[in-house]
């Protein structure tokens, strides 16, 4: 082939090069070899023909990849499938075990309570949860929380009334390094909180000074670590539960009537037990299912006459004292339920009416002082002689055997001596 024809044949290829033509490119493999003698044409020809040659190749190594990166796809696909569905399943795990903790009721008050906490759920308005010690105010915060939008985010619970002014505001707020000797930065738990829920409980005995500068965070949704200058932006929503009587205490000056407003959006209030009592029953059995669980030695149902006697208590520590009792009446019952001689010294005593039921004044409403202090004319017992007639019936039950009766209540022997060395001097030497 002559060279003018071999570079018109060359020039055709290359066209077909840059068309995507590669099948019609291959027709440089049929031009003749070369004459060995340097021709240009002919090295135009064996050049093109091994950049052919390095494109075949690259191809095939690009359809390789593309192969295996499909072939990865897919996996990751079935993987993100399956992270989706094990992430569903744990979500659904959660949800179960956090029924646990989900407000439980058949009184038709609470019924209606709990409508008005859906209701709650779905907007994004500060919250205020009023009732009395042990009404489950935190269990209804919570359940609040898992309803809501914000549910995926941390619900962060603090209690107003167990630290001290003095570190109240570092823990709600943070603080900064070097604010004192030894102090290490730290964020507080509004910041923990970021996005979420924060439960400020016992809010009615929050110092003034720190009620202030939670108006402050409440107005304008930024914290200022303690030490610090910087606002941080922490987006939370604030529920607040007290057993106190806020109107009260605004009126004596100790709790601000702005932050009483601020807090006092949407209210719940969570009656006693002994205005509820058909939740009795259906809460024991929660209570002894949950028990039996950690201890399955426990009993696990209640006699008919001990429900009597539960059912016309007066509970004045509301849910909370019936779990316990429930627990150390259901540890210590030898047969498989909890008979009337298993329940506390105070719960088999003859039961008083509900008109007799005390009613703590700070708890009441102010259209129910007269009512409450009427009541408390009635003998109630002291809690050291609630603590002192329950050891001598477990000492009892346990034939006197010291060491069994303060593993039976959870204290050291020693604890125990000096418990009933307190009885003695109260009562005398009867107790052995």
């Amino acid at each position: 082939m002559d060279v003018p024809l071999l570079y018109a044949k060359l020039t055709q290829i290359c066209e077909a090069i840059s068309r995507g033509e590669y099948e019609q490119a291959k027709a440089v493999f049929d031009l003749p070899p070369g004459d060995g003698q340097g021709n240009p044409g002919n090295v135009l020809a064996e050049a093109l023909g091994m950049m052919l040659v390095r494109i075949e190749a690259r191809e095939f190594e690009l359809g390789r990849a593309i192969t295996e990166l499909t072939a990865t796809r897919e996996e990751l696909v079935w993987h993100k499938d399956r992270l989706a569905h094990e992430n569903s399943r744990l979500r659904a795990e959660l949800r179960r075990k956090a029924g646990g903790a989900r407000p439980v009721a058949s009184a038709p008050a609470m019924l209606q309570l709990m409508r008005q906490a859906e209701r709650a759920a779905l907007v994004d308005a500060n919250l205020l949860i009023t009732g009395e010690t042990g009404t489950g105010k935190g269990v209804f915060a919570r359940h609040i929380h898992a309803m809501s939008q914000r549910a995926g985010k941390p619900f962060i619970p603090i209690n107003c009334a167990a630290i001290p002014a003095s570190l109240l505001e570092s823990e709600l707020f943070g603080i900064e390094a070097g604010v004192a000797s030894g102090v290490q930065a730290r964020i507080g738990r509004f910041e923990q909180a970021a996005g979420g829920t924060i439960l400020l409980d016992e809010i009615g005995d929050m110092p003034l000074e720190s009620q202030a500068k939670l108006l402050h965070v409440i107005e304008t949704g930024v914290v200022e670590r303690v030490g610090g200058r910087k606002p941080i932006s922490v987006g939370v929503r604030i529920m607040a539960a007290t057993h106190r009587d806020l109107e009260r205490r605004v009126a004596e000056g100790s709790f601000r009537a702005d932050l009483f407003y601020r807090l006092n959006v949407m209210r719940l209030h969570i009656p006693p037990l002994r205005e509820r009592r058909e939740d009795i029953p259906l809460l024991a059995r929660l209570f002894l299912a949950r028990l039996a669980e950690r201890s399955p030695m426990a009993a696990s149902s209640v006699a008919p006459e001990a429900l009597k006697l539960l059912l016309a208590h007066c509970w004045p520590g509301n849910i909370r004292e019936l779990e316990n009792e429930l627990e150390r009446s259901a540890l210590l019952a030898e047969g498989p339920g909890i008979g009337p001689g298993d329940l506390s010294p105070l719960i088999g005593m003859a039961a008083p009416l509900e008109n007799d039921c005390a009613v703590p004044p700070e708890q009441s409403p102010p259209d129910m002082e007269d009512k409450a202090a009427a009541a408390q004319e009635s003998r109630i017992a002291t809690l050291a002689e609630v603590e002192s007639a329950h050891i001598r019936t477990v000492l009892d039950r346990m034939g006197g055997n010291k060491s069994k009766t303060a593993q039976a209540l959870g204290i050291s022997r020693e604890g125990l001596r000096v418990k009933l060395e307190r009885t003695r001097a109260r009562h005398g030497p009867q107790t052995s």
